[in-house]
This record gives structure tokens, sequence and C-alpha cells, in this order.
């Protein structure tokens, strides 16, 4: 690229226009020439004016203000002439000479020193300058007015016309040629200056048409503007002559013109650079030359500045990039499609140099494997090849096709390719030797085959497996020719179903072999075959070759193979479909439990059991929506919002509900419910399995309640044991101090009486409580009976108050009888539980009762009950504490235990007692006001029994006996020993079951056998039944009477005893007057 030179820049420098010929550069450099030149002689007209006003002068004053009036004005005249431009410059020049000659030459006149004057000297000079600047005519003008005025001064200075100080001296030849040969020296080197300017001009000149020539190369135009931004010069290299809006554009601001287009982000960025002052490039503009279209310019423009760096306007170039831009465009455009359809087109291309992928389009990223081009590049494409024959067939392929031209193909074959993952692809592929960036390439062009043939494989492996369906079926498939009706083919089933082989029926009718048990239905199918192309699911019957019949559903379709129509015949034995529907029907019908299936909110099915179950008769529930077996709407709601999340994840949903029947009577249903489809609960349907658990929650209720009953009962018998504990402990603590108290030998005999009464006593009220406990003990266990015997109930409720009557008066207490009419006389009863029932209200009262009166009362309430009534003075009792009396283990609080103590077992004993002789119990009490404790018994009249015997015949019946008494506790045997002793008995003793077996046999073999044996069942060594079952296998045993001792009352206990042999039972702890009674009654039989 050609750059101007240092000289060449400071050429177009230069103010005013850029030069266009010789002159034009000359005219340049005189000018940048005079205006230094006039700036020179204005100050030297102003130093020599000042030195004429300060320095003394021989001259008068008038003339020497003459000749500073004159330096002033050429002063002036030289700094106006430094603005001059054009031909003015050289003429002002000339001008300026001449008066500066005739101003030296005055001078000289003036200050008389004629040739000698130093003033003259500067003719040379000035001959030298106009010479240079204003040419070599002005030089040789400006030399005949030096030598003139030379000549001038001489003649003047000779004939003494000058001055007064002028002198006339002799060598004033000599001067006048010395000064002559001085202009003609100034003359000369004048004229040599001017050869030299010219020759610089000359070569600036070549130099600035060399660099026209080649802004002519290097842009479409040049162009100049001033400092007003206004356009001073434009040419146009490409149209000549330049296009009139150029030509009327110059003294115009370019972008202000109506050719001038251009974006404003494009113009505020030139006005930037143009106010800063700054060099700018390649800006993009739009210049409308004459009528046609816009054309578009690039413009580059550098700031230009005078000699004295003032900014004096830009030049610069500009480029006409319209038909570049155009063909950019179109190679942009051609690009673009081209590009579009490599990456559009549906055909995998992948484009490759030396195996490595450069580029691909979106087929070709889709075969390989890859979301983006970025993964792919790089890579090696043979790697993608199946390892093996693909791999080097294609290796070979590309290595022939690399030196072969453009242009040239690799035929199509087929390979295997493995994708990412692992997949396998089959592909038929070809390659293009094509041009590329970077030099040839290869693009390889692919079909994905893997459709085809995973087509051919799908056709094949079709055609095996309906090969394979056909005769594996399970359903008979057989294809007939429908011109003919004649068999085809038969498949498997059918030769198994009907047991005809396929030899038999190929090429033999339906109607020839009487497969069809119905013609008309073989008819009736041929004939919906023909009308409608199809039948589905038609009910007949076949006959087998064995002439059995079967059920089946007959499908069948025709279709055209070959250009022949035939019939395919799918036909399902439907047999044990119908006997399994028969069974679900069956269930269905015959279930326990409800079944239901609901289908878009509305029943589908409903079996017998959920219509009865919902009251709705046979048949009516179907149909129905949901909400009708619900109490309301809120609770349908509630069901659904409960179900739909658990059916559509596929769960079983488990609930229990209140359901509502037809009638508006509603019951507890146990819900389950599963969706045939969890896609879609309600269109795909719902099962529902619905059970009435009303009695089985209220069971399970009433199981809670007595669990709970049960809990408190423990709760309740621990409390019991806690302070039964302390009831037993309390008479037993007595009786062993009291009897330790009485041992002592210095006791006097009333205290030793007194202890033995409180020992007494203390013992009586441990055999209550422990008869309490083993009263109610039996009465739980189920084993408590009852006797039934005739007794007087008025001497009864006299015997009780009598007996009462001691504990009343100790209190202060008046204890009442009140008798109803119909209660004296004899009823049928047991006696003892009546009296146990009645002593123990009769207790309580005089317990809780400080004062007043207590009252027993009796009367009869129809023709076999009683009313028992026992009635105190006492603080009465609050409602909540009545409901826990009769209850077992409780008492009405614990202050009651601390206060008077008991086992809390005695009401629970009463109403025990009262209900297993089939009458009840009761309280009514207010606090404050007392109580009345009643019974009802049922107490029917009876006949009086015969007088019992009087005690004297008991006794004397007893005396004289002998018994053996057989007890391992040595405390029971010394009481029972004592009791017999006194009535007369003779006692023999046994310490366990074989001493008594040995006493017995000793005692007959010696001729005294024993009138009785008292046998006590729990003993060490032989226990009294297996005493009792030896001694009744001896002859002395045999008939001896044995009477059973025992702890245990239970009924168990009693019959146990009796199945070991023994003839009666008493229990511990005994009761004297019934040992005696017993005994004697025994003892009598034996005597």
């Amino acid at each position: 690229m050609y750059a101007p030179t240092l000289e060449e820049t400071a050429l177009h420098r230069l103010p005013g226009p850029a030069p266009r010929r010789a002159v034009d550069a000359r005219r340049g450099v005189r000018a940048l020439i005079t205006r230094y030149f006039f700036a020179t002689a204005a100050l030297a007209y102003l130093v020599d004016a000042l030195c004429l006003v300060l320095l003394p002068s021989p001259v008068g004053i008038p003339v020497r203000a003459a000749l500073v009036g004159v330096h002033l004005v050429l002063a002036i005249f030289a700094a106006v002439a430094i603005r001059a431009r054009g031909i003015w410059v050289e003429r002002l020049m000339v001008a300026l000479l001449i008066a500066t000659a005739a101003m030296i030459t005055a001078s000289a006149l003036v200050y008389g020193l004629g040739l000698v004057s130093p003033g003259l000297g500067f003719f040379a000079l000035l001959v030298c300058v106009a010479s240079t600047v204003a040419g070599r005519r002005a030089g040789m003008l400006l030399a005949a007015v030096a030598s003139l005025s030379l000549v001038v001064v001489a003649v003047v200075g000779r004939a003494g016309l000058a001055s007064a100080a002028t002198q006339v001296v002799e060598e004033w030849p000599l001067q006048l040629a010395m000064q002559l040969l001085l202009v003609a020296v100034g003359l000369a080197a004048g004229w040599l200056l001017s050869f030299v300017v010219s020759r610089f001009v000359q070569s600036a000149d070549e130099r600035e048409r060399r660099f026209r020539g080649l802004l002519t190369i290097a842009a479409d135009a040049y162009w100049e503007i001033d400092q007003g931004y206004r356009l001073v010069e434009v040419i146009n290299q490409r149209v000549d002559p330049p296009a009139p809006s150029v030509v009327d554009g110059i003294g115009q601001v370019p972008w202000e013109l109506p050719a001038f287009d251009c974006d404003a982000e494009t113009l505020d960025a030139l006005l930037a650079d143009l106010d800063t002052r700054v060099p700018f490039r390649e800006r993009a503009v739009r210049w409308r030359v004459g009528n046609g279209a816009p054309r578009s310019l690039v413009i580059s423009g550098e700031p230009r500045f005078d000699a004295r760096g003032v900014f004096v306007g830009y030049w610069g170039v500009a480029r006409d990039v319209s038909d570049e831009l155009d063909a950019r465009q179109a190679l942009v455009e051609t690009e673009t499609r081209y590009q579009a359809l490599f990456e559009r087109i549906p055909t995998p291309l992948v484009l490759h140099r030396d195996g490595v992928v450069i580029d691909a389009n979106a087929a070709g990223l889709a075969l390989f494997g890859h979301s983006t081009l970025d993964t792919l590049l790089g890579l090696d494409l043979l790697a993608a090849y199946e390892s093996g024959d693909s791999r080097e067939r294609e290796r070979r392929r590309l290595d022939e096709l690399a030196d072969a031209p453009p242009g040239d193909a690799l035929p199509v074959a087929d390979f295997r390719l493995v994708l990412p993952g692992g997949r396998r692809v089959s592909v038929r592929a070809t390659g293009v030797r094509v041009e590329a960036a970077g030099g040839p390439a290869t693009l390889s062009i692919y079909v994905d085959d893997s459709e085809r043939r995973t087509a051919e494989e799908a056709v094949r492996r079709s055609e095996t497996m309906l090969s394979h369906l056909v005769a594996t079926s399970p359903d008979v498939i057989t294809l007939t020719d429908m011109a003919t009706g004649r068999y085809a083919m038969v498949n498997q089933t059918f030769e198994r179903l009907v047991g005809y082989s396929a030899a038999e029926v190929l090429g033999r009718t339906s109607i020839e072999l009487g497969i069809w048990v119905r013609t008309d239905d073989r008819a009736n199918f041929v004939a919906q075959i023909r009308e409608q192309g199809s039948v589905t699911d038609m009910p007949t019957q076949f006959v087998t070759k064995g002439g059995r019949t079967v059920s089946m559903l007959v499908s069948g379709a025709r279709f055209v193979m070959d250009r022949r129509e035939y019939l395919v015949i799918n036909a399902r034995d439907v047999t044990e479909v119908e006997r399994a529907r028969l069974e679900r029907e069956a269930i269905l019908q015959n279930a326990s439990i409800g079944i239901a299936v609901t289908r878009d909110r509305r029943f589908v099915l409903a079996n017998p059991a959920l219509e009865r179950m919902y009251g709705w008769p046979p048949g009516s529930l179907l149909g129905q929506p949901g909400r009708v077996v619900w109490p309301s709407d809120e609770a349908y709601a509630e069901i659904g919002a409960i179900a739909a999340p658990l059916l559509g994840r596929g769960e079983q949903l488990e609930i229990e509900r209140l359901a509502m029947r037809r009638d508006g009577s509603s019951f507890l249903a146990r819900i389950l419910a599963k969706a045939i489809d969890p896609h879609s609960p309600a269109r795909g349907g719902t099962i529902w399995l619905i059970e009435d658990v009303t009695e089985r929650r209220q069971f399970e209720q009433a199981l809670a309640n007595a669990r709970d009953a049960a809990e408190a009962a423990s709760r309740a018998k621990s409390a019991f044991l806690a302070n039964t504990s302390h009831e037993l402990r309390t008479p037993l603590n007595g009786m062993l101090h009291l009897a330790q108290l009485a041992r002592d030998p210095a006791l006097t005999e009333e205290r030793r009486r007194h202890y033995l009464d409180q020992i007494a006593d203390s013992a009586q009220s441990l055999a209550v409580i422990i008869s309490d406990i083993l009263d109610l003990s039996k009465i739980e266990a189920g084993k408590l009976e009852l006797e039934t015997m005739p007794f007087a109930l008025d001497e009864l409720l006299h015997t009780l108050q009598r007996g009462y009557a001691a504990q009343a008066g100790a209190r202060a207490l008046t204890l009442e009888l009140d008798i109803g009419p119909g209660v004296a006389g004899t009823v049928a009863g047991d006696p003892l539980r009546v009296r146990q029932i009645l002593s123990n209200y009769v207790s309580n009262a005089l317990k809780f009762t400080a004062r007043g009166t207590v009252r027993i009362g009796a009367r009869r309430l129809d023709g076999t009950r009683v009313r028992f009534e026992v009635e105190d003075s006492g603080p009465g009792i609050d409602a909540a504490t009545q409901a826990r009396l009769f209850h077992p283990f409780t008492q009405a609080d614990e202050s009651t235990t601390r206060r008077f103590g008991g086992t809390g077992l005695g009401l629970s004993i009463c109403r025990e007692l009262a209900e297993l002789m089939g009458g009840e119990v009761g309280v009514t009490s207010e606090p404050g006001r007392g109580s009345r404790f009643w019974a009802e018994l049922p107490l029917p009249g009876a006949t009086p029994a015969a007088p019992a015997p009087a005690a004297d015949d008991d006794s004397q019946a007893l005396r004289g006996a002998t018994v053996l008494m057989a007890e391992d506790n040595p405390v029971n045997m010394l009481i029972a020993v004592a009791l017999l002793e006194r009535w007369g008995v003779q006692v023999e003793q046994a310490a366990d079951g074989q001493q008594a077996v040995a006493a017995v046999q000793r005692a007959a073999g010696e001729g005294r056998p024993f009138d009785a044996v008292l046998m006590d069942v729990q003993m060490p060594v032989m226990s009294g039944h297996e005493a009792t079952r030896a001694l009744r296998a001896l002859d002395c045993g045999r008939e001896l009477p044995i009477i059973a001792l025992t702890a245990a009352a239970l009924v168990s206990e009693r019959q146990a005893a009796l199945d070991a042999g023994m003839d009666d039972f008493l229990t511990k702890p005994i009761d004297a007057e019934r040992l005696r009674l017993t005994l004697a009654r025994w003892v009598a039989r034996r005597r």
C-alpha cells in the first residue's frame, strides 16, 4: 500500500484546495513564503519607525515624522497583505517591494549618505525575494527599479541636490558598481531559488499525481470539507463528469443534502469524530446518484491543519461498496440456503477430514446419538462403526476416496453402527469428496436402514408368531375357501377339540363332516359373513367326531389373499367359561356379604346380600347413584374424598361408616373397595365389599365394657385384698396376743375369762370374714348350692331380732320388728341364706346408725314372694354411691373401711344369693334421711317338717361310740377330740390316710370295729380320697361310715368326696352342732 512522504504530507496540509496542476503547488509555496514575508516586513517597518523616534537623527523633526508615518503606513500595508489570497498576494508583494525600494532610496537621500547608505544593501535581498516568490519577471522589474534608484542616488549625490550632509566622494563609480553588483547577485540568487522551488514543486506535483493515481485504485472518490464541514471539492473517479448531486453539493454540508442518507447512530458517531478532530475509518453511508438507487459508500477521513496547526477541515476518500455488499449478500443467501438445506435435510450428513468429524447436520447428530454438534466435533467417525467387518470396509473405502478429486463418490454399502449406550443401527452409506474450509473433505451420507430391516424382521417374526399362535391357540382356528366352503387350514386345537385330524378335514366342508349341530346356525353365520364381512361371538354348538356336543362362541371374517377370498373362523370352547360364570353367579348370589360394582358413580352390579342389607328389592339398585346408600350428601362427599386418592393409587379402601337403608334406617357398615382400573376408578369401575358389623361392634363394645368392668373389678379386688389383709390380721393379732396374755399364771380367773371371751369374739369375726370370702368364691365359681326346706319365717325373724338386740342396746338404738299379714307360717326355701341376707342388712344398719331406730320389716307381695326391708335413721347414701353398693369388693368410700372395717363383700353376696334364689335386692336412700335396704325373695308356703330330735337324744346316741379321727393338723385334731369326748365318744387318732387304713384294719382284727371315720381330705402320705378308696376295697371298710372334713366348700369338692366313696361332707371350720347331728345320724345307722 502506498504511503505519502513527509513532503507530500506537508503539501497536503497546505491551505486551500488540494493541488490539481503544477501552478497550484507553486502558488501554494509562494503564498506560504509571502505570508512570512509580509509578517517580517510589517515587523521591520515598526522597528524602523521606533528607531526613528527613539534614536538621535541629524534630520529635522518634520522629516523624521514624515519617515515614521511612511514606515507605519507600510507596516499596516504589510499586515493587511498577510490575509491576501490568490493573485493579489504576488501583486501586493511586488507593490510593497517597490514601495520599500522607494523608501530606501528616499532615506539614503534624506540622510545624505548617498551610495554608502546601509539601506541600499537591502536592494539585493528585495530582488532575491521578488524573484523567488513573484517570479523572474517581478525580480527583473524590481532589479530595474533598484538599479534606477541607485543611479538616482548617485546622480543626486554627485549633483549635490541632496541634503547638506551628503558628501560627494570620488569613489562613487565604484560604489555604484558595487551596489549594482549586489542587485545583480540578488537577482541571480532569486532566479536560482526560483529554479529550486520550481523543481521542488514539480517533484511534489509528480508525487501528487502518483498519490492521486493510487487513490483511484484504493477508493472511488476523493473529497474535502472546510472547517464548517462544507464540501470544498469532490473527485469521483468512477463517474466522469461527477454526478449532479455531487456538483450541486459543493459549498454545502453533505449530510444536509437530499442525496445523503445514513442511520442516526452512524451520523452521531461521524459528527462526534468531526467535532473531536480525530480520523475516522469505514463509516457506512448511502448516496443517491441522480435518479437511481442509493449507493452504499464507506468513507474515511483525516483532519486538515494549516502550517500554524489551525484546523481547516477534513479530506478523505469514499469507496462504493454497493456491488460488494450485493455480492456478499448474495453469497450469504446462497450459503444460508445451502446451510439450511444441509441442516434440514432428513438424510444424515457428516463432514469429516481424515476420519475426524468437522460438521454434521441435525439428522447426522440424531443418527450418531448426539444432541449438540459440539459433542460430535473432533470424534473419530470410524469409532462409531461396529468393530470388525463394518469398520475395516469403511476404513478402506475412505482411504481410497482421500486421494480422489472433489466430486468423486463411493458406492452405497451396508454397515452397522454402535451408538452411545450400546444401541446398534443398520445403515446404508456413501461418501462424496467435497471442497470445504481448510481443504478437501469427505461428506458421508447415511440412510438409516434399521426401520426397513426391523420391518422385515417384524414381518418375519409376525409370520412366525402368527404361525405359532395359530398352532398353539386355545381357540379353534380354521381357514376356508369362500367359494367352495372347503377347509384350507385347521389348527391343532381344532384337531384336539373336534377329533378330526388335519388330513381328514382339508379339502372337505363342515357340512360333509357334520360339525355344526344346527345347520341353520351355519347358514345364518355364512349369510352374515357375506352381508357384513364379519361376525363376532355367535353362540352355537359343534359335534365332535366322537358325538359329543360342545358349546362354542364363533367369530369370523373374510379376506382376500392371492386374489382368492377366504374365511377365517375363530371358535372358542365356552363350556368351562359358562361353568365358571355360573359359579361366579352362585358366589355372588349366595355370598353373606354385600358385593357391588359401581361405574361412573352408579351401581352396575349388586348381589342379593347387598340388596337385602340396604333393603332394596331385587334388581332395583342397578342404575341407582351411589348417593342412595348414604345418609347425607356430606357423608357421600366424605367417602368420595377419602376413597378417591386411595383408589387412584391402586390401594385398597377399608373403612367403617354409617350406611342408610332404603327405609331411612342406618347401620354400621364395614366397607372395602378396590379400583378395577386405578388410572380411572370412576369409569373403569370399583368393586365394593360391604358387611353389616353393627352387632359385631356392639358385641365388641360389650366385650370392651366387660373388660373395663373386669379391670375395675380387678382394681377393686386389689383394694379388697389390701383391706382384707388388714381385716384378717386384726382379729388374728388379737387372738395371738390375748392367748399369750391368758397364759400368764398370775392372772385372776376373771381376767383370764375376759381374755378368753375376747379370743372367742376375734375368732368369730375372723370366721365371718372367711365365710364371706368363701361364699363369694363359691358364688363366682357357680358352685354354691341352695337348700330348699320348710321353715317358720316369723320364727326366723324373731330369732334374728333377738340375736341383734344386745348389739342394738349397746349402741342405744331401738331395733324394731314389723311382720306383715301372710308372713307368719311355714315357707319353703333356704333359711340359712335368708338369714344371711337379713343379718348383713341389720349388721350394716346397726354399724352405720349413730342414733335412732333400726326397723326390720317383712310383708308378702303375692302368693310366693316376700319383701324384706331393713330401714335405719343413719346418714343416708347419695345416688352415685348407691350404684356401687351391690358390687363385689366395694364400699361407700375408703373412710368406711377406716371407720367401721369390713371387706365390702356383704352386699354383693346378698345380691348374688337373692338372684340365685330368683329374687332381687335394692336400696332407697337420700343423704341425711336414712336408708332402706330391701330384698324380694320367692318363699312359697310349705307344710311344716317333723320336729327334730332333741339334743339329749343325739348325745345319748353318741355316748360310747368309737370314732376314728384322721387329721394331720394338731389343732384341728385337738378341737375335734375335745368335742367328741365331751359327747361321750371314744376317739382314736390317725395323722394321715395310711395310718387311718391301718387303724381300721387293726380295730376290725381286734373285734372292736369303728362306728364311723372322720376323714380329712388333704393329708400327707395318703390323701383322704385315696384312704377311702383303700378302705372300700377291704371287707372291714366296705360298710364303714366315712365323713369327709375339708376346708373347701365347692360343689366339685363335695362331688369328688362322694365319688371317692365317702358318705357325707362337712366343711371347716367345724360347726360343733352340725358335726354332732351328722355323726349321730350315721352312728345310729351303724348300730
